[in-house]
């Protein structure tokens, strides 16, 4: 069976989050031991900083791939409330009355079986769209940190060769 568009587009953006989670783990890990201190205060400020962002990148970005699966489950079951809502509604309009409920064991009015599946519909938005906003803001920790960290990684890395090249020319000119 093939994937569909919107298939294929998720798995993609699942792989991209993991490759990414692993980037920012595989740079700080490189960064810490290919790492040189002491020749600049400025330098070792801006590496430990680098390092501090490539941290907190990388772990916000794992705390978020954590609740992804939780927000998955909370739209698969309000997706499901859905569907039942959907299907008590075409047996209302056929005349139905009453339905045998499996979990109850017992009979109850389509009109109360509706009500039950609105109700779990009104109480999933508001955890939903809780747990996207929490998901979103981790997302932009993750994202910006990571920028944040490679950028004082290459100061903290350029600072020095630059100086030795700029303080020559510098010299020259004044």
């Amino acid at each position: 069976m093939s994937l569909s568009e919107r298939e294929i587009a998720q798995q993609s953006q699942e792989k991209f989050e993991f490759y990414l989670v692993g980037l920012v783990f595989t740079l700080l890990a490189l960064s810490i031991q290919t790492a040189k201190f002491g020749q600049s205060n400025l330098s070792d400020f801006f590496e430990l900083s680098g390092w501090l962002s490539l941290a907190v990148s990388g772990l916000s970005g794992l705390w978020r791939l954590e609740y992804i699966p939780v927000i998955r489950e909370k739209l698969a079951t309000k997706d499901e409330f859905a569907e039942k809502l959907s299907e008590l509604r075409e047996l209302e309009l056929k005349g139905v009355q009453e339905l045998f409920v499996l979990e109850s064991n017992s009979k109850q009015t389509i009109n109360d079986r509706l009500s039950e599946y609105e109700r779990g519909v009104a109480v999933l938005d508001p955890v939903i769209t809780k747990l996207e906003k929490h998901g979103y803001v981790k997302y932009q920790i993750h994202r910006y940190t990571f920028v944040a960290g490679v950028v004082l990684l290459i100061i903290a890395r350029a600072y020095i060769p630059i100086k030795q090249i700029a303080m020559p020319i510098l010299r020259s000119v004044t």
